[in-house]
């Protein structure tokens, strides 16, 4: 759709145009809960807000977020060699966060 438009040097949002709990994506994705504190300058909730692809392109979502997960479990041994987050490789990842904002 957008290669197809006279459109350039436009940035837009695709997404769902919802936001969504990680508890309720934990629950999509079943197994073990983990509850980590939440990293310093970490935002509360995040959106992608697509209202303007959908104004200037009629763009519109076609897969929910519970289909999605749904895909991505489905063909998940594509992510099996994929790096595991852990409390420690999360608490690494922060420090050098915070090394690259000084």
């Amino acid at each position: 759709m957008a290669a197809r438009s006279d459109l350039s040097g436009e940035v837009m949002n695709v997404g769902s145009g919802s936001t969504y709990s990680i508890n309720l994506l934990v629950e999509l994705l079943g197994g073990d809960v983990i509850h980590l504190p939440k990293r310093p300058g970490e935002p509360d909730c995040t959106f992608a807000d697509i209202t303007k692809i959908q104004r200037l392109l009629g763009w519109q979502p076609r897969v929910s977020f519970q289909k999605g997960v749904q895909v991505m479990l489905e063909n998940i041994d594509r992510w099996r060699e994929a790096p595991v987050w852990t409390p420690e490789t999360i608490a690494a990842a922060t420090r050098e966060w915070f090394e690259c904002l000084r």
